[in-house]
């Protein structure tokens, strides 16, 4: 029997092939779709869950409640660590780690001169970590690894960019050009689902050996600064719950009360930090929970409009079969059977889809890659076969789905009925249920093509948005380096009078047009810093972005005036005691206006002097966050950011010239610089990411749509042709049966039009709620997807009702 059944369903899609290729073709193009965005979401979902200990592993995160914050950040003061285990018993361990841009020397028997390597993810971290992650070590022992002082562990990767394919363990490398480590462990690297990457780890007392009298002895005792991330590792059978219920206390117990009354702690599951981006200071680009979703719903929306397209057509083409069921039914056929048979065909046409499902799925990879900033394989998907099941019963579901209407809807034909021929009528039986289907594909697609305008209007918004100083044409680089600057970035004057040469240097250099320095990256935000105005007391703890700038910082970022002057060499207290303030920084310390807040004094942790100049507001960091109020001032000592703003001739020779110029003056780091126009764009990312991936997905809804409409319209001609045909005898034009069978796909474009519009309008207005800036969404948008809609839809129909209409109403008439 079941033999039989495959035969008649292998017959039927050869000798249907078009509406076997709509099918095949849709179901595909479904499955493929949504089964990348599965890996995706399970992939974005799966972040840090490779660590034996994750759900038991938390970070502590920290938010000061002064003005101006309203975020928790992923650090915290380096005081708190060592005195959890002791407060909480509910705590196992705890581990400090700080990321720190490092240079290293690596020693090479062909070269008299050492190689150097600028590394991004080294780390500091306390022994006890390596008991709290899951690190999988190639070589050393994890029990002694990062026991003693200068020890270091590195990746494989990292091992043999160092050594090639000598063992690594035992050998020596230095740190900053004056400390050496000794590796005494090599691990395999995190997989990229991580939220910290760590290429070289050294334990957190190294980090304290290398640095000033002054850091040793402060630091470990500072309530404040916001130093390391802290990671906590509970008993198991503990909950987070009870330890955050006593954080306040643990606070109040340990820290001063000034202190200790302003600041809150909360753990954050490991496996939360990733898709909760709301938290600040993350070692590395955080996901969105709320893209996740709207990935994953898009992906089942693709599925399920290649699902309805074969419903409709199934059930469409299934009046035709008609006959073929009465047949089965006299010869004594069973319901259950005539449904077996459909269903059979149904899951037939699923696998032949899920073959080229997983072709396609092969081919578009590094598309998905591209796309999502991801590095995702087959070979993670071998590495995951609950995944590649749960791809398999997804086909296998959307078989049943798609053939469990059509197949319930045939077996209810009646055959004698059917044997006459009066079954069939102008008006198809199931043709309501094939309406309110083909209704929600057009409301499908346009609530997508909705959602690709906005996603593009806002990003174009963002990046086309004035950020109210000058980006273009200027490259950065950062000069953070041990012998320049220390782990904490304090630094005396002669490392200045470098920056200053080196300066002097490019200026006389006819591609470049200016050259300043600061304390941070402009478009990156501010480092918050407690500030006193004039009127105030200490303990109103206002919080205000800083940024230490050299004098000519303003000119070379085009920075405009909003009221008094700026900051300059001619005035000989601007070193010390002078500031420049934003307006919105006036509003925060509360002066009433940009002229009352000239020459009011003020007390940035220490630093005392007045207020010289206000500055026009700008965007210090991507449209996403509100402007904040900043202070700038000079701080020479400190700088760690080179700008160089450069003629648009001849770029390339310039860029040349600045980094010979580099290896000249800085010869202990890399000239790896960014162009800051494209650093800001980068910000991003996500949006441009979303923008491209719901365009994309609206363009293959459209096209899936329109394969099922133009089968279906094809049937739909068929089954009218006598109608057709008498009304050609009658004088009927080709105009008056195009508008005849298109009438009702117009009428329906319209009714998913007046329903997607304000769905789409809600997803839309709630996704920009996430932007400080953002563009409005225009009546036009709306439309623009109607008119869209409706012209692709008269396209694809006109195209079979024209061939219908010109049909020789002879032949019309002579069907069965």
């Amino acid at each position: 029997m079941l033999k039989n059944y495959l035969k008649i369903a292998q017959r039927n899609l050869l000798r249907h092939k078009g509406f076997s290729f709509i099918n095949i073709f849709g179901l595909t193009v479904g499955l493929t779709c949504c089964f990348l965005i599965m890996v995706f979401v399970r992939h974005e979902l799966s972040y840090d869950t490779f660590h034996k200990k994750y759900d038991r592993i938390y970070r502590l995160n920290y938010m000061p409640k002064f003005a101006g914050y309203s975020a928790y950040i992923g650090l915290t003061p380096a005081v708190a660590s060592p005195l959890l285990p002791d407060y909480f018993s509910e705590i196992e361990k705890t581990a400090r780690v700080y990321r720190s841009n490092a240079t290293i020397e690596v020693k090479s028997a062909q070269n008299a001169r050492p190689m150097k390597f600028d590394e991004d993810h080294f780390f500091f971290a306390d022994s006890s970590l390596i008991n709290i992650f899951t690190f999988n070590f190639v070589e050393g022992d994890p029990r002694t690894a990062l026991k003693q002082a200068y020890s270091l562990i590195v990746t494989e990767e990292v091992a043999r960019k160092y050594f090639g394919n000598a063992k690594a363990l035992g050998k020596t490398v230095t740190y900053e050009g004056k400390h050496p480590l000794t590796i005494t462990g090599v691990v395999k690297s995190f997989p990229d689902n991580s939220h910290i990457r760590i290429d070289l780890l050294s334990d957190y007392q190294t980090m304290f050996a290398i640095e000033s009298e002054l850091v040793r002895t402060n630091l470990p005792q500072n309530w404040v600064i916001t130093h390391s991330a802290t990671y906590v590792l509970l008993r198991p059978g503990k909950t987070a719950g009870a330890v955050n219920a006593r954080l306040p206390k643990f606070l109040a117990t340990h820290a001063d009360p000034q202190i200790a009354k302003d600041i809150e702690y909360r753990l954050q599951p490991l496996d939360d930090i990733h898709l909760n981006s709301e938290v600040e200071g993350n070692p590395e680009p955080t996901g969105s929970i709320t893209y996740v979703y709207v990935f994953l719903g898009i992906g089942i929306m693709t599925l399920l409009i290649a699902c309805i397209n074969f419903i409709n057509l199934s059930t469409a083409r299934s009046l035709q079969r008609a006959r073929e069921v009465g047949i089965r039914k006299t010869l004594g056929s069973e319901k259950g059977q005539i449904v077996v048979q459909f269903m059979g065909e149904s899951l037939l046409l699923s696998g032949v889809a899920l073959v080229f499902a997983v072709i396609l799925i092969t081919l578009l990879f590094p598309v998905l890659n591209a796309l999502t900033n991801k590095n995702l394989t087959w070979e993670y998907l071998l590495a995951h076969p609950g995944l590649l099941a749960v791809f398999v019963a997804v086909a296998v579901v959307a078989g049943l789905i798609s053939g469990s209407y059509p197949a319930f809807f045939v077996s209810r034909f009646q055959p004698i009925a059917t044997l006459k021929g009066s079954f069939i009528s102008g008006k198809a039986k199931g043709g309501a249920v094939r309406q309110v289907l083909l209704g929600f594909q057009f409301i499908a697609s346009i609530m997508l093509i909705i959602g690709a305008m906005v996603a593009f209007r806002q990003l174009r918004y963002l990046m086309d948005q004035p950020m109210g100083f000058n980006k273009d044409y200027i490259v950065t680089a950062d000069i953070r380096n041990e012998k320049i600057t220390n782990v904490f970035a304090t630094r005396n004057d002669s490392a200045y009078l470098r920056l200053k040469t080196f300066r002097e240097a490019l200026m006389h250099y006819p591609g470049v047009e200016d050259v300043t320095f600061a304390t941070q990256r402009m478009g990156t935000g501010a480092v918050r810093r407690n500030v006193v105005p004039e009127g105030k007391t200490p303990d109103a703890n206002l919080f205000i972005g800083t940024i230490g700038i050299d004098f000519n910082f303003t000119e070379t970022y085009g920075l405009k005036l909003a009221a008094g002057r700026d900051l300059s060499e001619r005035y000989s207290t601007d070193k010390s005691a002078g500031f420049l303030i934003n307006e919105t920084g006036v509003k925060m310390l509360g002066w009433k206006s940009n002229q009352d807040a000239l020459n009011k004094t003020i007390n940035l942790e220490g630093k005392h002097g007045r207020i010289v100049g206000v500055l026009k507001d700008f965007h210090g960091q991507s449209l996403q966050n509100p402007i904040e109020g900043m202070v700038f001032h000079i701080e020479q000592p400190l700088f760690t950011q080179v700008s160089v703003k450069l003629f648009p001739a001849g770029m390339d020779k310039t860029l040349a010239f600045i980094g010979r110029e580099w290896d000249k003056y800085f010869p202990e780091k890399g000239f790896d610089y960014q162009f800051l126009d494209q650093s800001i764009a980068d910000a991003y990312a996500g949006e441009q990411r979303l923008s491209k991936l719901i365009t994309y997905f609206a363009g293959l809804a459209v096209l899936i749509s329109c394969l099922g409409l133009y089968g279906l319209v094809s049937i739909v001609t068929q089954q009218r042709t006598k109608e057709i045909g008498i009304r050609k005898v009658l004088g009927a034009s080709v105009r008056s049966i195009v508008q005849l069978l298109s009438r009702d796909f117009v009428v329906l474009v319209g009714i998913s039009l007046a329903i997607a519009s304000p769905l789409a309008w809600y997803a839309m207005d709630k996704w920009l709620e996430n932007f400080a800036f953002k563009t409005s969404i225009a009546w036009w948008i709306f439309g623009l997807a109607g008119v869209m809609t409706i012209a692709v839809t008269l396209l694809t129909v006109s195209f079979q009702s024209i061939k219908a209409a010109l049909t020789n109403p002879v032949k019309s008439l002579k069907t069965d």
